[in-house]
């Protein structure tokens, strides 16, 4: 089983609002990546949360995730990163990361890094030479993967270092380096890479 892992526990200073809950045609962003991932057959999904998780609960339905909350989630994003990895099932082959500030990730890049993980180290997709998410990682890395996290770097130092192990899959999908830091990201966009490798 692999596992998905949603990183919601982010601060959104940049934004000046509750990112997971920022309104994405109708829905909150962390909404429509939940939807995102059951569209893709995902049977296991946890998702940190962090200074806002009781507004978040209240305003999006978590039945059934595992919600793992953040409680300085100042540290940055490898602390809720490692936090979610802690939390995962014994059971759980590797994990899929997600971020709740990326609603326009499509389920067929989130099958196709699936596919790819059947016999990758790490994988993750890949639009316009410009990688993104969801990251692949196979249970063999996490030990490892927690001595690099630091900050709000994520995974990125520890695939720096291993560039052997990971296997980039090309998507037709600009949601998968799309991200909504700032307001004006939620204007549309033209199809050009932006920068959601911060893992």
């Amino acid at each position: 089983m692999i596992a998905g892992l949603v990183l919601a526990a982010g601060l959104g200073q940049r934004m000046g609002a509750i990112k997971p809950l920022v309104d994405v045609d109708g829905v909150p962003s962390l909404g429509r990546v939940l939807a995102t991932l059951d569209e893709s057959g995902m049977q296991f999904v946890a998702v940190v949360l962090g200074n806002d998780a009781e507004r978040i609960r209240s305003e999006v339905d978590l039945r059934g995730r595992l919600v793992v909350v953040n409680p300085s989630p100042e540290r940055g994003m490898a602390s809720s990163l490692a936090l979610g990895l802690a939390a995962l099932p014994a059971d759980a082959e590797g994990v899929l990361v997600f971020h709740a500030d990326m609603p326009f990730l499509r389920s067929t890049t989130v099958r196709a890094v699936l596919l790819a993980a059947a016999e990758a180290e790490i994988a993750a997709p890949s639009w316009n030479g410009v990688r993104g998410f969801p990251v692949f990682f196979h249970r063999r890395q996490w030990e490892e993967l927690r001595s690099t996290l630091h900050g709000d770097a994520g995974g990125k130092s520890f695939i720096r270092r291993h560039p052997d192990r990971l296997q980039t899959v090309e998507v037709e999908d600009p949601g998968c380096v799309r991200d909504i830091d700032r307001p004006d990201d939620l204007t549309p966009q033209k199809e050009t890479p932006c920068c959601a490798t911060s893992e």
